[in-house]
């Protein structure tokens, strides 16, 4: 395991850049995506197709992609995903109907899978488990910057071809070649930059084919794998309908959308990096209850607001709330999952958590077609029916913190020196 005297030099500051780039052009099109799928013919209570299409490519392929980059190595797996992202990006843009789009999202799940989970597991080999959180938080505070930026980022550009006398079809189709060549850039980034710890360190020498195949999961970790599936059930109901909500309840367009979107989620920013490194001290419950009830609490706030400075606010303390969650809960996972067949466990818990969010996106997309023109006379106050989502989505947010928070025993801690006599023994 590499012990680096400076957390911020080195491998973590290249996985946090690969992050924000990656971040930046996936969120390129978040603003206008389910206006892009309609254009093309799709419905809007198909929407959650696309999210879950992605998602049941990215189920299951994990564990296997997880076990391939612990025998063969983590940036060759990368590589290729991120060579994949640069062609799909840019095809993307070309489709000619909604049937090919939502194909590519199908084969864009595989190869986005394959590049995000092995950079997850290098980051884990590559610091101490008592630096975890920090590591974590920072490269997700580096991920969210690109994640923030490219909602505005991606309407501004769809806004500016448009105004170019670009129809509306074609306007959304500019920006998704501006994601390839990101995703090249990324590519690049890890061919020069990347290097991995020593194959023959302390970690390195527990793995095996045979280990991997004996992988023993804990009763947390099992408990793990329950919340993840429920996170991403609640996760997805939100997703694909944001962009529409924002629609229909205040009448804004994309650019407009994509600028509330960028700019309350740098509120958070510097939430993950601080939670990242409280959690290493005080341990990941406390940061997870914290970070958890507040978010879904907001989640519920957000569709009752009156107008858009209201949910700006709203949405800038949710963006907040999840940004302190996000880090204890990978570093958690981390802490949890077996050395042995590192790669391979947490493609199990990418498996659990896209598995929820299959099955939320269809429910959540199905929920706000049905009732997005209805009001509710709830004890004298008027609830909206696009609210319904986001009140499903709190529900089990809520339901799966406490279940966490009261069944994961959190492992104590082993210095690399008692790791390295367990190896040799």
């Amino acid at each position: 395991m590499v012990l680096s005297k400076n957390l911020y030099s080195g491998i973590v500051v290249i996985l946090g850049l690969v992050q924000l780039i990656e971040s930046l052009a996936f969120s390129i099109p978040l603003s206008y995506f389910p206006n892009y799928a309609i254009s093309l013919g799709a419905s809007v209570a198909s929407i959650g197709l696309f999210t879950s299409s992605f998602m049941i490519a990215a189920s299951i392929m994990s564990p296997k992609l997880g076990g391939l980059s612990d025998v063969h190595g983590r940036k060759k797996i990368m590589l290729i995903g991120l060579l994949g992202d640069v062609i799909l990006g840019a095809l993307t843009g070309l489709v000619p109907s909604w049937q090919w789009l939502l194909l590519i999202r199908v084969l864009n799940g595989i190869f986005s899978s394959a590049a995000m989970l092995p950079a997850q597991v290098l980051l884990i080999d590559s610091v101490s488990e008592f630096h975890r959180g920090e590591a974590s938080g920072f490269v997700m505070s580096l991920s969210m910057i690109g994640r923030n930026i490219g909602p505005l980022f991606g309407g501004a550009i769809q806004w500016f071809g448009e105004m170019k006398g670009l129809n509306l079809v074609d306007s959304y189709r500019i920006p998704y070649f501006v994601d390839a060549a990101l995703a090249l850039i990324a590519v690049l980034l890890v061919a020069w930059k990347v290097q991995e710890p020593e194959k023959h360190n302390a970690v390195q020498r527990l793995r095996s084919k045979d280990n991997i195949e004996k992988t023993h999961m804990s009763f947390s970790f099992k408990i793990l794998l329950i919340s993840g599936v429920a996170n991403g059930i609640a996760m997805g109901f939100i997703i694909p309908i944001m962009a529409l909500f924002y629609t229909d309840k205040f009448g804004i367009q994309p650019v407009q959308i994509g600028f509330i979107l960028s700019i309350t989620g740098f509120v958070g920013l510097g939430a993950s990096w601080l939670a990242g490194r409280l959690s290493d001290r005080f341990g990941r419950k406390p940061l997870i209850a914290l970070g958890g009830i507040l978010s879904r609490a907001f989640g519920i706030i957000l569709p009752l607001t009156e107008d858009i400075n209201q949910a700006a606010g709203v949405q800038a303390v949710r963006s907040l709330s999840f940004n302190i969650n996000m880090p204890s809960m990978r570093a958690l996972l981390a802490d949890l999952a077996p050395k042995e067949s590192l790669g391979k466990t947490i493609g199990y818990f990418m498996t659990a958590f896209t598995s929820g969010s299959i099955i939320g996106p269809i429910l959540g997309t199905w929920l706000y077609s049905k009732f997005r023109y209805e009001t509710f006379n709830v004890g004298g106050i008027n609830i909206p029916g696009l609210g319904i989502p986001f009140f499903v989505n709190a529900t089990i947010g809520l339901a799966t913190t406490f279940m966490l928070l009261l069944f994961v025993k959190v492992p104590k801690k082993t210095s690399i020196d008692q790791l390295e006599v367990k190896v040799h023994r």
